[in-house]
Formats: structure tokens, C-alpha cells, sequence
């Protein structure tokens, strides 16, 4: 792999000290953890779908890492061809946010549309009429429903084949396959490719720079409530590896898995796209003193 292209992935990491410590220590990186950080991040499927096949065509791959990185292309190439259908499918729109608990909440809708450029223009014409929203923690839930012609068959009730997630400025980066079960892409490798794309989890296990006693504070909106603070008590590179220490809504301490996105309270009830990874920062003792931080906390 070219170190341009390794960049280009590497920077999709916002956080400035995994990114400075992913660059120069990329032996720790394989192909597939770039694949990971490409299916993570908060960008475009179309520019998600351009990053993968530059991995497809790189000289000397493996044929196992050739057969991966195929797969990969078609699960993308099948999504973004099912949301660039000209007929036959319908749109369900939702608008997501939090409740007053800061649990994931259908906040309007649904609304029905009958093309993804039904979809852009009407949510653009609801961002005209609702000056007043605060959209930094609200995105769209869009579920695509095939109509299919099929005289032979009772009338049944659709189901959703995708649901996309769309952000404010209409950039689609996560979707999930609604019939994963029955396996579109065969064998080990296929169901390997349908974890990394196929779900709704933030997941990205990759090697930190990150040491116990580190604050980190992490802004995922608007795929989380708010913006947190947590405190780092292991460090491992396992998925589980980095377990941290955070407040809960009563002023409790917890402890969880910052990997998993378990490093705020209520992240059960929560849909994150979004890997804390990306946009993790390292806050200074004379920024925040967690004792102190905590302290506060306990008094609200």
C-alpha cells in the first residue's frame, strides 16, 4: 500500500494523537484495519466506495486479502446501487434525536419519498422552515422499501431491504442491510465483510497511544447525546482492552469498554454509528482535574 493512500485512510481519524501515532507506526496496521477505519467513519458511501476499490487494485495482495477486499466492493457497490434506483422503491424518513433520558428517540416523521432526491430536497426544505432547531445532535433514519411485482403471490407488507443514516448536510456514511440473514455474500469471508459493514455498532479495534490516567474527552454528535468526558483505567489492544471510568446521570462512577462505546451513561439505549477512536482527545490535568470533575458531578 502507498503511504499516500495510507494517509488519505489515516486521515479519516480526527483525533490528532491516534492519528500522529497510527502514522508512524503503520507496521502495526494490516489491510484490514483499514478497511475497518474506511467502514467507520462519518463520511460519504460514495467516497467510502472510491477508498475500496484504490485497496482493490493494489499490486501484491494476498489472494485471501484480494478476496476480502472484493467482497467489501460489492457490499458498497450493492447499497449505493439500491439508493440510486430510479424506480420501484420507497423511502421511509424519520428524524432521530434524544429524549429528555438522552435515549435515541424518533423525534418527526416518517415521511414518505419516492427517490433519494425527494429525500435531499425535502429535508433540505424542513432545515428552511425549522430555523430555530438544534441539529447538533439530530440526523435522518431513511429505510428503502422495494416494490416488487409478483402476481403469483399473496399481498404481503414490505420490509425494509437498507436503512441509511443521513446527516444534516445530507451525506449518507453508515447503512445497515436489513436482510443480512439471508447471506448475500457466501461463506467465512462474506460473513466477516457483513459484521464490518452490515451493523449499527461503533467498534474500531485498533492499537492506541493512550495510557492509563489519560482524560480523554469525546464528541460523537450527532451519533450520541453529547459531548464526555472519561478516564482511562487499562489499556489493552484487544476490543475490550481499554476500560474506562465515567459518570452516570446520579453522579455514580462506571466502568466500561471504551472500544464498544460504553464510556457515557445510557450508551445502551443509544444508536451509535460513530467509534469514540475517531474524535478522541487527550485532555491535560490543567484542563480538567477528574477528581475535581467528578466532584461536581456528584453535586448536580
Amino acid at each position: 500500500m502507498t503511504i499516500e493512500l495510507k494517509r488519505e485512510i489515516l486521515d479519516l481519524i480526527e483525533s490528532s494523537e491516534l492519528h500522529a501515532y497510527l502514522m508512524e507506526h503503520t507496521e502495526r496496521l494490516k489491510l484490514r484495519d483499514y478497511v475497518s477505519i474506511i467502514a467507520g467513519a462519518p463520511i460519504s458511501l460514495k467516497r467510502k466506495q472510491g477508498l475500496l476499490h484504490s485497496l482493490e487494485v493494489m499490486p501484491d495482495l494476498k489472494q485471501q486479502d484480494m478476496d476480502y477486499i472484493k467482497l467489501c466492493c460489492e457490499c458498497v457497490n450493492l447499497t449505493v446501487r439500491y439508493l440510486t434506483m430510479k424506480s420501484g422503491i420507497i423511502f421511509l424518513v424519520q428524524l432521530m434525536g434524544y429524549d429528555e433520558n438522552n435515549k435515541s428517540e424518533v423525534i418527526d416523521g416518517p415521511y414518505i419519498a419516492a427517490s433519494l432526491a425527494d429525500v435531499k430536497r425535502a429535508t433540505c426544505n424542513y432545515y428552511d422552515e425549522e430555523p430555530g432547531t438544534e441539529w447538533q445532535t439530530l440526523y435522518w433514519r431513511i429505510e428503502l422499501y422495494v416494490v416488487k411485482q409478483d402476481e403469483n403471490k399473496k399481498t404481503e407488507f414490505l420490509s425494509p431491504e437498507y436503512t441509511y443514516i443521513m446527516d444534516k448536510n445530507g451525506e449518507i456514511p453508515y447503512f445497515i442491510h436489513e436482510r443480512r440473514s439471508l447471506n448475500y455474500l457466501k461463506g467465512r469471508l462474506g460473513s466477516m465483510v457483513e459484521n464490518q459493514f452490515y451493523s449499527a455498532c461503533p467498534n474500531l479495534n485498533l492499537p492506541v497511544p493512550y495510557q492509563p490516567g489519560d482524560v480523554l474527552f469525546i464528541d460523537c454528535r450527532p451519533y450520541a447525546p453529547g459531548a464526555f468526558y472519561c478516564l482511562l483505567k487499562e489499556v489493552g489492544d484487544d476490543c475490550c482492552g481499554i476500560q474506562c471510568e465515567y459518570v452516570d446521570e446520579k453522579g455514580n462512577l462506571e466502568t466500561g469498554a471504551l472500544k464498544h462505546g460504553d464510556y457515557f451513561f445510557n450508551h445502551g439505549k443509544v444508536y451509535q454509528y460513530l467509534s469514540p477512536l475517531y474524535r478522541a482527545k487527550v485532555v491535560s490535568k490543567d484542563e480538567l482535574n477528574w477528581d475535581d470533575y467528578v466532584r461536581r458531578k456528584q453535586k448536580c
